[in-house]
């Protein structure tokens, strides 16, 4: 299934009810999911309206792949999450991009799947914006 751009969220810039823009990066945007059951989850978004991985060329995957690892790279420094999980979900909404699921010990879920959106842990626009400040610190 391929979606439309026109009614994309990222393509049409309507992600704020679910997540904050924290960067652009070379080839991809990277997002803070505001619903935060697991600490610092975060979400990178391919700039192009792209169906899959497999779509893109050599030097565009590896510049995606390269997007992802860095703000995998800050979550890591400034969480210090256990594992973190990543999740590459297009059923729905098919528009490349890998879901960021900071995994700790004693955490929800810890050992098994992450939940696409819980529900259940909101912060501040203060605490939203200090968890943006540290990453866009490591980015």
């Amino acid at each position: 299934m391929y979606s439309d751009p026109k009614e994309c969220l990222y393509c049409t810039d309507t992600y704020d009810k679910l997540m904050i823009k924290i960067a652009d990066l070379s080839v991809s945007r990277a997002f803070l999911f505001k619903e935060q059951t697991y600490h610092g989850r975060c979400l990178v978004a391919y700039n192009g309206h792209v169906n899959d991985l497999n779509e893109l060329s050599d030097d565009e995957r590896n510049a995606f792949m390269a997007d992802v690892c860095r703000v995998t790279r800050a979550m890591q420094t400034v969480f210090n999450p256990e594992k973190i999980n990543y999740g590459a979900y297009s059923d729905k909404l098919c528009h490349l991009h890998f879901h960021l699921a900071p995994k700790y010990v004693d955490g929800p879920d810890y050992g098994g799947t992450f939940q696409m959106n819980p529900g259940k842990v909101y912060l501040s626009d203060a605490e939203y914006q200090e968890m943006i400040d540290k990453l866009t610190a490591q980015l």
